[in-house]
């Protein structure tokens, strides 16, 4: 038995005995508390058994709904990969002390995975008895199939005390962190504060494949979540996926087309991949819907640089300019 010495963490456990071989990952037992509040973390405890081939790659889909109602706001999710994405396939031998990663450097018939972790509710979620539904992912292949789930209930009620849980998994902190995009650059210090300390506990920054994975996959089944389209985009970001995350954005123009700062984010990333051009096409939109932005004049002064348009771009630094001595003017009074 092998695990991690942080939380969240996971437990490998192989086994070489002569058991039935399945193709299909089994999820035995899931631990929960009986009641929570919501907008707190719950810890949750998963028990997952399958073969290396299977659960190596896996990534997993788990929704929480309410069993009485079918509105989308009524549930949350819990992706991630299969052991919080720390069972990596090499050859190496695992290090002395047995810390994930695990190696594949024995392949016993079935492996037992014990992941003790927390998710999150969101705060506006309905009072209710919410169960868990299950869909495997696999990475390598994009073979996907349901996942019987054990009878397992958990009350959410307001009045409930929060049980203590351990820290979440990296990818539903991703997945937070993306929610707070639409807030502009009010939220961006947080969330790459925060990307950076997240990134110390996943040095290859798996847990981004993890997050574009889930989300590509979700985003089929409903292309108008704009929340999830925010979370690929975080993804796709973050991993200079530089096409990916135009083609997230522009998503995301559709889906939150009366914010003005989507259409930011889509210029930057144009600006990124030098595209003066594109990057002013974009801002157009933002520039209507708010011209009092500072930051929307200094992307479109950047673009208009690029493209050569002198004029434009020192119309633009003028506006930035007057805009924050206003604000210092500002602050001064107060």
């Amino acid at each position: 038995t092998r695990t991690t010495h942080h939380t969240p963490h996971t437990t490998l456990s192989p086994t070489t005995n002569n058991q039935q071989l399945t193709t299909h990952i089994t999820l035995s037992r899931v631990t929960v508390p009986s009641v929570a509040p919501p907008g707190k973390p719950i810890p949750v405890t998963y028990e997952w058994s399958g073969t290396w081939e299977q659960l190596q790659p896996g990534i997993v889909l788990l929704t929480w709904k309410n069993q009485d109602s079918d509105k989308q706001s009524d549930r949350w999710i819990h992706d991630r990969g299969l052991g919080l994405g720390l069972l990596v396939a090499t050859e190496q031998l695992p290090t002395t002390n047995y810390q994930l990663p695990i190696t594949n450097y024995q392949l016993p018939i079935t492996n037992f995975v014990t992941e003790h972790s927390a998710m999150m509710p969101p705060s506006d979620l309905s009072a209710g008895i919410y169960t868990l539904e299950a869909t495997y992912l696999n990475r390598n292949t994009g073979e996907t199939y349901p996942i019987t789930v054990p009878p397992v209930a958990l009350q959410i009620d307001p009045g409930a005390t929060a049980t203590p849980a351990p820290e979440l998994d990296l990818v539903t902190q991703e997945r937070l962190l993306a929610a707070t995009l639409p807030q502009g650059i009010k939220a961006l210090d947080r969330v790459f504060a925060e990307v950076g300390r997240i990134n110390q506990y996943d040095p290859i920054q798996d847990y981004l494949v993890q997050v574009q994975l889930a989300m590509e996959y979700r985003l089929k089944q409903e292309p108008q979540n704009l929340d999830w389209a925010y979370a690929l985009t975080l993804a796709q970001i973050l991993q200079q996926k530089v096409q990916g995350a135009i083609a997230a954005l522009e998503r995301v123009t559709q889906l939150d087309a009366q914010n003005p700062y989507a259409y930011a984010y889509l210029a930057f990333v144009h600006l990124y991949n030098w595209n003066g051009a594109a990057a002013q096409t974009a801002l157009k939109p933002a520039l209507a819907l708010n011209s009092n932005i500072p930051e929307l004049h200094a992307l479109h002064g950047i673009a208009a640089l690029m493209q050569g348009n002198l004029v434009q771009a020192w119309q633009d630094y003028r506006v930035v300019v007057s805009h924050k001595s206003y604000i210092g003017k500002q602050r001064s009074a107060w």
